[in-house]
């Protein structure tokens, strides 16, 4: 159920009875909704059905720091646990799900950053020169009711600048998770650093809430819990046997030629902070299963984050969770077709994954 507000705000309180499908999905609905979950509450159903298949090992506390590679073959890649212990993993097949496309970089696999000039694909709304700009950064924060809430104090020194608007989702148990929309520039990370970035956006975060607390939508909510992250929007993305890119976009669903369509996405073309561009689109558009294929013949490699292979101006619009989770699902079912068929990655029966999948089906034809 989506709310809007005088100011600039916008709520989604979740509702029952509302389709997993429909959160896939924008274009042609009467009515907008999205994939909304509390984070602890997805880990857990996760873990279940891990629990269940008697097959997944999660390893939590552990970082990736290295791939392994023999010649265009990912062999194994190590991790680091909490306590400093390194772990060697091998597979048949990887899925870079990391974000910023971590394994891809450091196995050797082509990556850009930022704004592709307008000769690499031809997208009107790039700029002639390439540039190192990225998606704002965003902070996001929940907070929860109370009979007399605590006024957040106010920073000293203030808070030079915040973005005054926010996204709210509301939850049945009164929480409710308020993003803020662009923070910090998206580049900050690379200029100043994860650690800092963390310092910045919680300083700006709690500004903002002190700001927003003053405005009736929130009366009675206090502060319940920063994010421990950074919402990224943004990072490197790695060149795959084909990239999306602008042209896709506008031609839709009706209009692609591609036969390896495995998820779709209907998202605004919707750029944060710097080299900002907008473009509403009419029709849903597919994502082809050759942008999960790192190009240069990788056999055994997959990606699938905001990190595949997407233009910027693409990965700007397909960049949203419930996008992300359909690129998941196909990369781990093609994964299994490839240990199955002990073929490459790229070589699986494609025909039979799109079958499988039926992304499109989401999309009937007017």
């Amino acid at each position: 159920q989506k709310k809007t507000s005088k100011i600039p705000m916008g709520f989604y309180l979740v509702t029952e009875g509302v389709p997993y499908s429909e959160t896939l999905r924008r274009l042609g609905m009467k009515r907008k909704a999205n994939v909304s979950y509390k984070p602890e509450v997805y880990d857990r159903a996760a873990r279940e059905l891990f629990a269940e298949t008697g097959n997944v090992t999660v390893l939590d506390n552990t970082t990736f720091f290295k791939a392994e590679v023999d010649g265009k073959r990912v062999t194994s890649i190590l991790v680091s646990g909490a306590d400093g212990t390194t772990t060697r993993i091998r597979a048949k097949v990887f899925i870079d799900c990391t974000g910023d496309v971590y394994v891809c970089r450091s196995a050797g696999c082509e990556t850009v950053l930022g704004l592709d000039p307008r000769s690499r694909f031809g997208e009107s709304l790039a700029p002639e020169k390439p540039k190192l700009a990225l998606n704002a950064i965003s902070r996001c924060y929940t907070i929860r009711p109370s009979a007399n809430p605590r006024r957040e104090p106010a920073l000293d020194p203030p808070a030079k600048r915040f973005p005054r608007c926010a996204w709210i989702t509301g939850w049945r148990d009164g929480i409710r998770t308020i993003n803020p929309m662009p923070m910090l520039p998206g580049r900050a990370l690379i200029d100043f650093g994860y650690d800092e970035c963390m310092r910045r956006s919680e300083r700006l975060a709690r500004a903002h809430w002190r700001w927003l607390q003053t405005h009736a939508e929130v009366a009675g909510y206090e502060l319940n819990q920063i994010a421990p992250m950074l919402g990224i929007r943004e990072g490197h993305r790695v060149v795959t046997e084909y990239v999306l890119n602008q042209a896709d976009l506008e031609a839709g669903l009706p209009n692609q030629a591609h036969p390896d369509i495995i998820a779709v996405a209907d998202h605004s073309v919707d750029i944060h902070g710097g080299g900002g561009v907008k473009l509403d689109l009419k029709t849903a558009y597919g994502i082809p299963h050759r942008c999960l294929i790192p190009k240069g013949g990788w056999t055994n490699l997959m990606v699938a984050c905001r990190g595949s292979g997407f233009s910027r101006i693409a990965a700007s619009s397909c960049r949203l969770e419930r996008s992300m989770i359909q690129l998941g699902h196909a990369a781990g079912a093609g994964a299994a077709m490839a240990v199955k068929g002990d073929c490459p990655v790229g070589d699986i029966d494609v025909p039979a994954l799109v079958r499988e999948l039926d992304a499109k089906s989401r999309y009937p034809a007017p």
